[in-house]
């Protein structure tokens, strides 16, 4: 049940782009985390960073939306009611993306569906970098698989 009211909340944070509606996934998620999340304390001081980039999306959003009901000019900015609900919304999907990612994290739903699979995932992303070989060498897509197949280690036969 868990794993389909992540996914339910992971498709409404992406789609939709009411304030009203994505507040309330935020408030769903931060409740979520603070039942089933362990390390939420620790996840939180990571968000430290992020706060010197949330600014500057602030600034952008502000600068970029100079149409609609004007709150405050200043010098030659316009604050608008628009800007700051778009920042907003573009703010607390960025923050339920993550809050969803904690969740997913902790819960461990992934490795629990995926775990047989848990080799073969790993093999795929420590071979990601190999893929700029194809664009070194000009490789043709069969000559690659093929180099990429060699490098796989079959330790289970």
């Amino acid at each position: 049940m868990l794993n389909s009211l992540l996914l339910l909340l992971f498709i409404s944070t992406i789609f939709i782009e009411n304030l009203k509606v994505v507040l309330a996934i935020f408030v769903i998620e931060l409740i979520l985390n603070i039942v089933l999340t362990k390390d939420l304390i620790k996840n939180l001081k990571k968000l430290k960073f992020l706060g010197y980039i949330y600014m500057i999306t602030f600034v952008i959003h502000i600068i970029s939306h100079q149409t609609g009901e004007v709150i405050i000019k200043i010098f030659n900015i316009y604050v608008t009611k628009n800007g700051v609900r778009y920042f907003l919304v573009t703010f607390l999907r960025i923050i339920n993306l993550v809050m969803i990612s904690w969740l997913v994290k902790d819960t461990g739903f992934l490795m629990k569906r995926l775990g047989r699979y848990r080799r073969v995932m790993e093999n795929v992303f420590r071979l990601v970098p190999e893929v700029f070989v194809l664009f070194r060498r000009r490789l043709k897509f069969k000559s690659f698989l093929r180099y990429i197949l060699t490098r796989i280690d079959l330790k289970d036969n």
